[in-house]
């Protein structure tokens, strides 16, 4: 199970760093770089070494993941980013990469053509923001997860006991992310 922890807007590097006993007390395998504050530090390069020397898999956004082009971070296609996903897997060989996406078909396509993982939201309302989406039914969140397993990665109001809830419902194994899981905040 890939626990990702995705970093809130505010946050930067110096917070980031002072969450890393917490992160890894909390199970997180993955730390998505979404945070303005991160990705526009220049001080970005020397993070992504911290985080692989603590064991974590840094997730970067493709415009940032290019800058880098290093089969240890995780390119992740968000949604502005799959107009350009066709000629970049091309670039992509051997390395691994994530698509955000907000349907079960559109998990299902990226799947197939290759991605690692998909984040698939919303699950449940988020804590940390307002969504422009569905909720995605659990129904079909239990057969996407049950044909892809982990490689699905449940997104939108995640915190702990909703994971284990979860655990019991699809009885299939699945990853989860999420900001407020990992971050804090207002539940």
């Amino acid at each position: 199970m890939k626990r990702i922890a995705i970093t809130p807007n505010d946050f930067d590097i110096e917070k980031l760093r002072q969450s890393v006993a917490f992160l890894r007390k909390n199970g997180a395998s993955h730390i998505y770089l979404r945070s303005p504050l991160i990705l526009n530090n220049p001080y970005l390069f020397d993070l992504i070494d911290f985080l692989k020397e603590n064991n974590f898999i840094p997730v970067l956004p493709y415009d940032r993941w290019l800058d880098f082009k290093d089969f240890a971070i995780v390119c992740h296609f968000r949604e502005n980013d799959k107009k350009s996903f066709a000629e970049a897997l091309n670039k992509l060989k051997d390395t691994p990469f994530s698509v955000s996406c907000h349907s079960i078909s559109e998990a299902n396509e990226f799947l197939e053509k290759g991605a690692d993982f998909v984040f698939l939201s919303p699950v449940f309302p988020p804590y940390s923001k307002k969504i422009d989406y569905p909720l995605i039914d659990l129904k079909s969140v239990a057969r996407i997860v049950e044909r892809f397993g982990e490689r699905v990665v449940l997104l939108g109001g995640m915190d702990f006991d909703r994971v284990e809830e979860l655990r019991v419902k699809l009885n299939s194994d699945f990853s989860f992310g999420g900001i407020t899981c990992f971050f804090g905040g207002e539940k």
